[in-house]
């Protein structure tokens, strides 16, 4: 994969003037550190991976920059700037988008020519229908299917306070050679939609992970692969990331029922051990 660089379309502006006084053609810095994100206990929590940032000024683009960003912007005066927060769909480093269910930012400042402008842009989720699974309670909605030979595990801040994200429950599971495969899965047979519809997950694991989709076709149940998520941390450590997968045209796709996902692994040739955490999992669609 090529690694993207950030828009130069502000930069050529600036090349490209002549003729002009000194404060039009020295830029006014706007600093973006990062967006957050505000949500509901209901909505799943506040976790996000905002990489980039599509950047307006009166409703017209200045690019897309990745975070943390500084924005060359000409001009004086108040201006209305806009952000649009944006992903990397499915973990891709080369497929960055505008994630659909996060809400654009506004604010009017004073450009200040050979200043720089700190922003601390907030978004909130769109209206939406949310499936979540915090893994804070006594029991989970990802369940073991009957051919995985290990189950799901809860960590708990009096058990195991070194895996955990935020401080609170997370789920998780453990591969050895007595047990080297594991298929989690929902069992909620969810509707089909027409729109966008995405799954957010925290995770942390040291072995490749596969999360599918499971449907039902004239009587028969599928499985099928969707998204690898390769191992972002060592055998035995744990460093929480965060994936973006768009379930979109499993969602919208016709002709099938009893639609859930699955996350599945296998315990690599070699390997004594193996471990994944998970936490925060929501499944995101067009609100009904």
């Amino acid at each position: 994969m090529h690694s993207m660089t950030r828009t130069l379309g502000p930069l050529a502006i600036l090349l490209s003037v002549t003729g002009c006084r000194k404060t039009e053609t020295v830029p006014t810095y706007l600093v973006v550190p990062r967006i957050d994100v505000q949500a509901t206990d209901e909505q799943g929590g506040n976790t996000s991976k905002i990489t980039e940032a599509w950047v307006t000024v009166d409703d017209r683009s200045v690019g897309v920059w990745e975070l943390p960003a500084r924005v060359p912007v000409i001009g004086t005066g108040t201006h209305t700037i806009g952000i649009t927060a944006g992903i990397r769909r499915n973990g891709s480093f080369d497929d960055r988008q505008r994630y659909p269910y996060y809400t654009s930012w506004q604010t009017t400042t004073e450009l200040d020519p050979a200043h720089a402008i700190e922003l601390a842009p907030t978004v909130q989720y769109q209206p939406a229908t949310f499936f979540t699974e915090r893994f804070n309670d006594a029991g989970s909605q990802l369940l073991a299917a009957s051919s995985s030979d290990t189950t799901l595990i809860l960590y708990s801040a009096s058990t195991n306070p070194e895996v955990l994200l935020d401080g609170s429950q997370c789920g998780g599971f453990v591969l050895d050679t007595s047990h080297d495969e594991v298929l989690l899965q929902t069992e909620q047979d969810f509707p089909g939609v027409s729109g966008p519809a995405y799954l957010e997950l925290d995770y942390s694991t040291d072995v490749e992970l596969t999360l599918g989709i499971s449907y039902v076709l004239d009587g028969q149940t599928t499985l099928e692969p969707w998204v690898v998520i390769v191992a972002n941390a060592s055998a035995g450590s744990v460093v929480w990331n965060k994936i973006y997968v768009d379930l979109s045209d499993f969602f919208n796709r016709a002709g099938i029922s009893g639609r859930d996902i699955y996350i599945a692994a296998y315990l690599p040739s070699g390997r004594s051990r193996a471990a994944a955490y998970f936490d925060n999992l929501k499944i995101i669609r067009p609100a009904s």
